[in-house]
């Protein structure tokens, strides 16, 4: 008996699943818990294992194919067994669940008054008097009508072409790049999240004077991860979820960080960062994101995320607002830290500032409350000892 093998569901909010590559090929023998190919889903790529011992057939899904969950992409059968797929009669057809027999359109003979040809041109007679009228030459219109005959219609689109300005050339391409693997789904889950999330974006600047002499030798992500996740447990809104029309509060706070690779970003996640201290989570970051680059992070290290912080400090950008990252209310945009001449107590010092920004989902968050946010982070952030 044949054993399908499906593309896997690993998450609540995964649709599709694209293939990389199969391990086997069509005939080859493989065993049960064997990896049988390499899938890529909207957190990470997977090795899906065989679900039963014997022949690879059937496939039906090759490499970049973009495949629904749980649909059948190949079948394993017993040695010597023939797989036998069910062919769909074309007739009678379905439609509706009602049996319909398809008949062909009996043709219906057409009268079309045309006129004595004038020399090689076909064309009716109200084609030529508006051609005439116009100054449109017919020798240059193919016709449409029956046996070429240039009719009415035809004129009328020879006159729009000619009335059209004249197009710019076209631009020279030097190359496509394939939006496939990686990249497309993160241009679907950053097209759903604007769609579906009306996003609002809130920015304040922090003194990092303190937090600079605080880090010691964890990196500005990894103490911003120690730091907002404190803060997250007195603004609970910004750690929720929406679940058709209800909020959900959650109770871990899982803190992802992108990444960026050379397939794109990936976003693994600290799980209850507020339990952890700061040497903990910036160890822990680290070998993340060297997994990550090596293409070597599991399901568990990318999922149940709740809040999600971007840095994009590293490369001299002040200040941008990031998307959310579905399912989540909020995401952290970090920008560069810039030293600035600022004003305390009526004189003017240098102090290095930077620039953090919220965006969040509106039907969550109001202004307010992600300012409320805003604020106790920044007053955490400047006292740090």
């Amino acid at each position: 008996m044949a054993t399908p093998v499906i593309m896997p569901k690993t998450g609540m909010t995964q649709e599709t699943g694209t293939v990389i590559r199969w391990f086997y090929q069509e005939g080859d023998y493989v065993k049960k818990g064997e990896p049988l190919l390499e899938v890529m889903t909207d957190k990470v790529n997977l090795e899906v294992e065989a679900p039963a011992s014997g022949v690879l057939k059937g496939i039906k899904a090759f490499p970049n194919d973009i495949v629904p969950v749980t649909q059948v992409i190949a079948y394993i059968v017993e040695p010597g067994e023939e797989m036998v797929e069910e062919k769909v009669t074309p007739t009678p057809a379905m439609e509706g669940g009602v049996s319909v027999e398809r008949r062909e359109p009996t043709p219906v003979a057409t009268t079309v008054a045309i006129a004595p040809e004038t020399g090689k041109v076909k064309a009716t007679p109200v084609a030529r008097r508006l051609a005439r009228e116009h100054g449109v030459d017919l020798t240059q219109i193919t016709g449409q009508g029956p046996g070429g005959t240039i009719t009415k219609d035809d004129v009328l689109k020879a006159m729009e072409r000619a009335a059209a300005p004249p197009t710019a050339p076209p631009v020279r391409e030097a190359k496509t790049i394939p939006l496939v693997g990686r990249r497309r789904i993160i241009a679907e889950r950053m097209q759903q999240s604007v769609r579906e999330a009306p996003h609002i974006a809130l920015s304040i600047e922090v003194d990092m004077s303190a937090a600079e002499k605080a880090r010691h030798d964890a990196s500005y992500t990894a103490l911003l991860v120690h730091v907002v996740a404190r803060v997250l447990r007195k603004h609970p809104l910004l750690n929720s979820t929406l679940r058709g029309d209800q909020i959900v509060l959650l109770d871990d706070i899982n803190i992802g960080v992108a990444v960026a690779t050379d397939e794109g970003l990936i976003v693994p996640v600290i799980k209850r960062a507020d339990t952890k201290l700061l040497a903990d989570i910036d160890t822990e970051l680290k070998e993340l994101t060297k997994r990550a680059r090596a293409g070597k992070l599991t399901l568990d290290d990318v999922t149940g995320g709740t809040f999600t912080i971007t840095n994009l400090g590293m490369f001299d950008i002040p200040y941008f607002r990031a998307v959310i990252n579905p399912p989540e209310a909020a995401i952290l945009a970090v920008g560069a830290i810039v030293k600035r001449p600022v004003v305390i107590d009526d004189g003017i010092y240098i102090r290095p500032i930077m620039t953090l920004t919220v965006s969040a989902d509106h039907r969550i968050l109001d202004g307010v409350a992600v300012a409320k946010f805003l604020q106790e982070l920044k007053a955490a952030l400047e006292r740090l000892a």
